[in-house]
């Protein structure tokens, strides 16, 4: 078996990308940044995503700006999951208020932390409708980066 690093090929349901969308949406209207999972399985080089997951998160919002925290407990509420399932996750998805790019703050907090997953950041809190051209994605590599 092949690890994530080697996924060449994603397939992702329409109904994945709807679930997601809406509730970064949703969590948006109020100011929030929000974050989805995508999960599923893979099979050499092909990853089929099976289902987007809304883990609990806590909303934060200060004078230095807005995060989403998923809290320790809840990892390891989803890891217990995914290994019951026989299930990997492939990639984090958050909003932000406003330009799409991997903050600092996103590279220290990542949820997605196998070499290989995906992180998407959506921008202007999903108001728009989901479109991968206006979404940055990044690909955690070897030097975790």
């Amino acid at each position: 078996m092949t690890g994530l690093r080697d996924v060449t090929i994603v397939t992702l349901p329409r109904g994945c990308i709807s679930t997601t969308h809406g509730h970064l949406r949703s969590v948006g209207r109020e100011g929030n940044e929000g974050m989805a999972l995508w999960v599923g399985v893979q099979q050499d080089r092909h990853f089929a995503v099976t289902e987007t997951v809304i883990p609990a998160q806590r909303h934060i919002r200060t004078n230095d700006g807005v995060c989403v925290i998923v809290a320790a407990e809840e990892l390891h509420r989803l890891n217990v999951w995914l290994y019951k399932s026989g299930l990997k996750l492939l990639a984090q998805i958050h909003s932000h208020p406003g330009r799409a790019y991997h903050s600092t703050t996103d590279d220290a907090y990542a949820v997605a932390t196998t070499v290989g997953c995906l992180s998407l950041v959506v921008p202007n809190f999903a108001r728009e409708p989901f479109d991968f051209a206006r979404v940055a994605a990044y690909r955690l590599d070897e030097k975790a980066k």
